[in-house]
């Protein structure tokens, strides 16, 4: 079947230019103005371009920060003196010019010679040169340049200040100067006591050296000569002499009994057979462990030996092996005899006779006994060598005794001599100190100098803090600039404010909505994040609710009239005008209204791809293309209705492309067509193009019985708003009022209020359904708001 165009009305129904229709009728306000800086536009701006704020307060705030870091820090001390010029001080009257009594003739001439002759080069060459570390010393010149010596209006008070970058050279110096000037004014006036302690203490070196050189040459004579005075010596060598005499007695009659009783012993042992050389090497070889412990395994295996030779052949192999180890332990038994002997030992020594059979108990003993004598005469002799030798030394010392005692005495005298003169050197040094002390200081340092934390230039803190205040105002001002030169709307009053029309529902902003998972027009709808985790999808959810019952309880309704057909629009495409258009037709149809939905935009449809991702209808029944434009040229609309098998939503389709859709939507055709959807439905809502793109919509605006403005929240400018508003006044259609999507949590309470009162819904899935009231189940009817009211 070939498309047929309808008939056309005349071209004054076009609806006029917004531009030829100012100014705007009553109800709507008048072109937005330019709004001053507010409070409320300072927070708007702080929340939307808070990193650009942050970003500008960091930007400067480093910049001020590095300045001030890069700038060069000075630094500043200063240290007090008291001068006092009543006591005598010879070097302040002279300098001052005052007198005994203490009054100056000119106080402020006094005290300024006083400062300029402080600031002299000599004095503060004299300063810097007693700084320890040679890095840190300024030249004089620098001194000169940082020093201030300042006076307290009437007292005797010094400030003396020095200003330099380093703060270790300004404590330094400070020390220095303060160190030099207390102790010139106490060097002048103790000049002759100081004299007097030069002296003496110049002659203290040469007088311990003396008392040093006569006390070592006593220590050495008494470690040479082995006495602490004569008279001690000679009683301790009587005494020793006498000590070396008896134990010279004792030594020989030890002697005598001693070798009377090796001469008895011998006897013995030639009685029993044995030698003197037997005995010897027999008394050796006993002694040895290494030679008893070989001999007795010799015994033992050959012992085991003669045992296992009667038992069994010279042949067998035990009777070898313990041949072959008594053999290398005889070997190894002869060796150590060698060793412990030097001398040659014959098998036969070892086996008969000899060595071997020198082991009965009574011989043994005799052998160790004669052993020891022979050492205890060896020893009783030299012993009394000995002691002849020290006696002989003793008699010497005694000997020379006397002039060892006239020598020490001399070494005494020489001795406590020099120890007289050191000690009156360092009393008379005490005393000279002590007369020194009990004086008064004529100048005292009162405060001394603090290390210079804080610069006095640059005044770190201060720039910082207001550095801080100004980059934060300047983060303040870039915000709200970049708040100023955006367009778009950004907060639900604002919107009112520009259009004053009545707010029906604030859409909540719900990132990532699943329209696969809607159920029944999204009462059910979730996110990706899941249920009960983001409350956000809960306050869309009656957000909606919310349009759809304030399209019914604002709509007025004709009594000729059995439909209301209801246009919904917004300024600009990604709006979410036909998901909402799509979810408030459903909501609708729940409240049980009969409800048509046609989407009206030809340009860029939407409603088909909502419909095949939502549970309420078949995929395969929202591939087929046909739909209003089909309508208006010529075909049944009820073929063309698309019905939810879940609910009583009717859905039309755009149809298929046209090359002029005004065409279509100024036909008398699409009038009939509502007068006829008007009868059979409760609601029909167009989901029209946007107000501003395409003509569409102008001529749609005029022939609907309301119309409700879809405005997306930081999507919509304020410019394309203020046409639309023109457009709208300009048709003089009703408007039932704004729906705002995408409005932030801040811009409104729903989440908190959701959180509480769905907070269950989790519980209620996890109840038996039996138990929860259904009242369609139930046979409660269903009546209209209209109804109703």
């Amino acid at each position: 079947m070939k498309e047929s165009f309808p008939e056309f009305t005349n071209p004054p129904r076009l609806m006029q230019s917004p531009e030829s229709v100012k100014p705007r009728p009553n109800g709507f306000p008048e072109a937005r103005q330019d709004e001053g800086v507010s409070l409320g536009a300072i927070v708007n701006g702080l929340r939307k371009y808070w990193y650009a704020s942050v970003l500008t307060t960091a930007l400067i705030m480093g910049a001020i920060g590095y300045t001030t870091w890069k700038q060069v820090r000075i630094y500043r001390s200063a240290v007090q003196i008291a001068i006092d010029l009543n006591v005598g001080n010879s070097f302040a009257q002279k300098l001052a010019g005052v007198d005994g009594s203490g009054q100056s003739e000119d106080r402020t001439i006094a005290l300024e010679t006083i400062t300029q002759s402080l600031r002299s080069r000599s004095m503060i060459e004299q300063a810097i040169n007693t700084i320890p570390d040679p890095k840190m010393r300024p030249s004089v010149a620098q001194v000169l340049s940082g020093l201030a010596i300042q006076t307290k209006p009437d007292s005797n008070v010094l400030t003396v200040s020095y200003t330099s970058l380093s703060q270790p050279e300004i404590v330094a110096v400070l020390n220095a100067l303060s160190k030099v000037y207390i102790d010139y004014s106490i060097k002048t006036k103790k000049a002759r006591t100081n004299n007097s302690i030069e002296f003496i203490e110049s002659q203290l070196p040469d007088s311990r050296k003396r008392l040093d050189a006569s006390a070592s040459q006593i220590e050495q004579f008494r470690i040479k000569y082995r006495f602490v005075d004569p008279a001690t010596s000679a009683a301790a060598l009587d005494g020793y002499r006498q000590g070396i005499v008896a134990k010279i007695n004792e030594s020989r009659s030890s002697y005598y009994q001693t070798q009377k009783q090796y001469e008895e012993l011998k006897k013995q042992l030639e009685s029993v057979g044995l030698t003197s050389e037997g005995n010897l090497s027999t008394t050796m070889l006993t002694q040895d462990s290494n030679y008893q412990a070989l001999f007795t395994q010799l015994k033992d295996l050959e012992l085991k030996y003669n045992q296992e030779s009667v038992r069994f052949s010279s042949e067998n192999p035990l009777v070898i092996s313990l041949k072959e180890k008594r053999d290398a332990v005889l070997v190894l038994l002869r060796e150590r005899a060698q060793q412990v002997l030097k001398r040659q030992v014959e098998d036969r020594e070892l086996t008969k006779g000899g060595i071997s059979n020198f082991a009965n108990n009574l011989a043994q003993n005799l052998a160790n006994r004669q052993a020891e004598l022979e050492t205890s005469l060896v020893a009783q002799t030299a012993q009394a060598q000995s002691l002849e030798a020290v006696y002989q030394q003793v008699q010497t010392q005694i000997a020379q005794l006397p002039g060892l005692q006239k020598q020490y005495t001399e070494m005494q005298r020489e001795y406590q001599i020099a120890s007289q003169e050191l000690t009156a050197f360092l009393q008379k040094v005490q005393e000279l100190k002590i007369v020194n002390a009990e004086q008064v200081v004529p100048w005292r340092l009162l405060d001394p100098p603090e290390y210079p934390n804080f610069p006095v230039s640059p005044d770190v803190p201060r720039q910082l803090g207001l550095g801080a205040v100004g980059s934060v105002l300047a983060g303040i001002l870039v915000s709200v600039g970049l708040n100023k030169l955006d367009d778009r709307v950004d907060n639900p009053d604002s919107v009112k404010a520009m259009t004053g029309l009545p707010v029906l529902s604030l859409i909540p902003r719900v990132d990532d909505l699943d329209q696969s998972a809607s159920m029944r027009g999204g009462t059910f709808l979730q996110t990706t994040k899941g249920k009960n985790k983001d409350y956000s999808y809960w306050s869309f959810v009656e957000s909606i609710r919310t349009l759809a019952l304030g399209i019914g309880l604002t709509s007025d309704r004709d009594e000729k009239q059995s439909g209301k057909i209801i246009a919904m629009t917004s300024s600009l495409p990604k709006e979410g005008k036909s998901t909402i258009a799509f979810h408030t037709a459903n909501t609708l149809a729940e409240l049980g209204y009969r409800v048509l939905l046609i989407d009206a935009d030809m340009h860029k449809s939407s409603i088909a791809q909502l419909c095949a991702s939502s549970p309420l209808f078949k995929r395969e029944d929202c591939d087929n293309e046909d739909g209003l434009s089909d309508a208006i040229v010529g075909s049944n609309w009820r073929d063309l209705i698309k019905i939810s098998p879940e609910s009583s939503l009717n859905v039309m389709f755009s149809g298929k492309q046209t090359v002029s859709s005004i065409v279509l939507f100024n036909s008398p055709r699409l009038l009939r067509l509502m007068d006829e959807w008007r009868k059979e439905y409760d609601y029909v809502l167009f989901d029209t193009p946007t107000i501003g793109g395409v003509s569409d919509t102008r001529l749609l605006s005029s022939l609907v019985d309301g119309l409700v403005y879809i405005v997306s929240l930081n999507v919509a400018q304020k410019q394309i708003i203020d046409r639309g508003i023109d457009i709208i006044s300009a048709v003089k259609t009703p408007v039932l009022g704004l729906a705002i999507n995408r409005v932030e949590n801040h811009h409104s309470g729903y989440n908190k209020y959701y959180q509480y009162y769905h907070a269950s819904h989790e519980l209620h899935e996890k109840t038996d359904k039996s138990k929860i009231l259904n009242p369609e189940q139930q046979g409660v009817e269903v009546t209209s708001i209209v109804d109703r009211r």
